[in-house]
């Protein structure tokens, strides 16, 4: 505890080093922490699952068991996708070169230097290879590090009732600290939840609208904005460049603009039809502080932090807007009241 006698700057610069300590701590934990808050997330995800199959009569340890192994599956058949659809892309990259030389005359007619477009200078097949040929050479780490996270999986799957029961028994529950967590935990997942069903409406529909465009690989794109989508802002302007080169190339500069304008409204869509009311007054996160944790988290957890920013600023939302003393910090967090 601090003392009360100190003044309020001396508190205030206790609390920041203990923060900076913290922080720097969690740093160097990381490659404890990532796979762990990988499981963590997963396990959110898939927790409707687990409470589903247990309610119909499975046993918990084969429900658990079955929760894992579908997700096994998943990571299976999807790198065997991105295996191959990468493959194809690679070897392609010869035929785009060519065919945007040939669209030299349509992107002068819209005054835009085709010699001024270097893609290729930082899409270097070779290096592409090599980072390929890299990562498959630690296969072994990566087998071991997932391995690891499908068993914390399992367990926390296994271990979420006793741990609500211990919680509840312990604190009570009627006590205002218990019902403040349950509350809390529930928002969290819910939210985790819905945004990978924002994030599946997105990609599914980019995805579809460049198969209908005629743009190569759009099944890879889709995945590949289903995933950067969990990264507020910039994922899903990432996600939208490799295809709107293809459709630059392929289709000239309203292709481009097609493509862009088609990802801006499935997004605007996504987002504000299919994402309930849930992530709105309870979930809140002004747009500074979202973009913040992005950076923030990144360079704390690295990739883990990037794409996992948004759940762990709620929680530290909720997990100051606990206490009465930190609760204005929480409430600057957010976006301001909403009308209903």
């Amino acid at each position: 505890m601090i003392p009360e006698s100190l003044s309020p700057p001396a508190r205030i610069a206790i609390v920041g080093a203990a923060v900076v300590i913290v922080l720097a701590g969690i740093r160097a934990a990381t490659p404890i922490l990532g796979p762990f808050l990988v499981a963590v997330f997963f396990a959110m995800i898939t927790a409707p699952v687990m409470t589903w199959l247990t309610h119909r009569g499975v046993p918990p340890v084969l429900a658990a068991g079955t929760v894992v192994a579908g997700l096994i599956a998943v990571l299976v058949g999807t790198t065997l996708f991105l295996g191959a659809a990468l493959t194809g892309f690679l070897l392609s990259l010869p035929r785009y070169e060519k065919a945007l030389e040939a669209q030299a005359a349509t992107l002068a007619s819209y005054g835009i230097d085709p010699a001024s477009i270097r893609v290729w200078d930082y899409i270097d097949q070779g290096m592409v290879i090599q980072q390929a040929a890299e990562l498959a050479r630690q296969i072994g780490s990566i087998t071991f590090d997932a391995f690891i996270v499908f068993v914390a999986i399992g367990f926390l799957l296994l271990e979420a009732p006793r741990l609500a029961a211990t919680l509840r028994r312990r604190l009570g529950p009627g006590s205002s600290p218990y019902r403040h967590l349950t509350q809390s935990g529930r928002l969290l997942v819910e939210y985790v939840v819905v945004r990978t069903k924002v994030n599946l409406v997105t990609g599914v529909g980019t995805g579809l609208f460049l198969a209908l465009l005629g743009i190569e690989f759009a099944a890879l794109w889709g995945f590949v904005a289903f995933v950067l989508s969990y990264v507020p802002y910039i994922g899903l302007v990432a996600a939208a460049i490799p295809p709107t080169l293809l459709a630059l190339i392929d289709f000239g500069p309203a292709g481009a603009v097609a493509v862009i304008a088609a990802v801006a409204l499935i997004d605007a869509a996504a987002e504000n039809l299919v994402l309930p009311r849930m992530a709105g007054r309870e979930l809140n996160l002004s747009p500074f502080v979202v973009l913040f944790s992005v950076v923030f988290w990144g360079l704390i957890l690295g990739a883990v932090g990037v794409f996992l920013a948004i759940p762990l600023t709620i929680a530290v939302k909720l997990f100051l807007e606990s206490w009465e003393e930190t609760r204005w910090i929480g409430e600057l967090m957010g976006a301001g009241d909403r009308e209903e």
